[in-house]
């Protein structure tokens, strides 16, 4: 059979009246079809970035609010109470950063000797007990200052210390009366320098950084001051440096170090 051509010999060869479209009709059924086709495609990704947009505002929402949940507490406002052995000061300062709450106690041996010392810290929230920790440090020389560091990983606005010097053991031995510190002050850093003037290596020597801005603590950090055996040697100068992370510097920096004798 020849292939019929045109519309009205297509009609005549059916058997029904039905009209079958030219291939213009064809093509614009088509484009109609396609073009509301794109266009649903369309909606459905404007609403699923819609959907996306929201779920992500309400996420940032939640950080925010989380994080505005662990800086509930100022620092300034956090109150420290404690007992410590005869002749022990204690200034207690609480730093929180993006990602910690700290207390840091400077204590001072005041006594007419030189001693070991046992501290443990508990933490509050509006009167509840939220944390509990404890440290030593040994063979603090007599009219010196240590730090010391605690966390808590609960939001607290109350602490309350104990601290209790003891006697040093047979083989201690205190360095820090003999060693001479020089800190040089840089914008965005300082360089540590423990010179050892007496006679016996003071080993594990560490130290403190804290870092103000007109008067105000904006960062703290700590290093270690030794060689390669972890010591200053008798008549050895050591230096370390330690930086400050904080935009636009600091002002001023307080610098505490500790380290240990042992008898030969």
């Amino acid at each position: 059979m020849r292939r019929c051509s045109g519309c009205a010999v297509l009609t005549a060869c059916g058997n029904n009246n039905k009209q079958i479209p030219n291939a213009n009709e064809l093509l614009s059924s088509l484009a109609e079809a396609l073009g509301s086709k794109v266009e649903n495609s369309e909606s459905q990704v404007e609403s699923a970035v819609e959907s996306v947009a929201s779920s992500v505002e309400s996420a940032a929402s939640e950080i925010s609010s989380a994080a505005a949940d662990v800086k509930t507490t100022n620092p300034g406002d956090i109150a420290g109470k404690g007992t410590v052995s005869d002749g022990i000061k204690v200034e207690g300062i609480p730093y929180f950063d993006d990602y910690s709450k700290y207390v840091y106690l400077l204590i001072t041996n005041d006594s007419d000797k030189d001693c070991n010392m046992s501290i443990s810290m508990d933490f509050f929230k509006d009167g509840k007990i939220v944390g509990t920790t404890s440290s030593s440090i040994d063979a603090v020389a007599k009219g010196t200052t240590v730090c010391e560091d605690f966390s808590c990983d609960e939001d607290f606005n109350s602490y309350e210390y104990k601290v209790v010097a003891s006697d040093l053991s047979s083989y201690e031995v205190p360095v820090d009366q003999d060693l001479a510190l020089d800190v040089s002050q840089l914008t965005n850093k300082v360089i540590v320098s423990l010179t050892n003037n007496g006679k016996i290596p003071a080993k594990y020597v560490w130290y403190d950084v804290f870092f103000y801005k007109n008067g105000k603590l904006v960062d703290h950090n700590y290093s270690y001051c030794e060689d390669e055996d972890s010591e200053i040697k008798p008549g050895a100068t050591v230096r370390s440096e330690c930086s400050a992370y904080v935009e636009g510097g600091f002002d001023d920096a307080k610098v505490y170090f500790h380290g240990e004798g042992s008898k030969e």
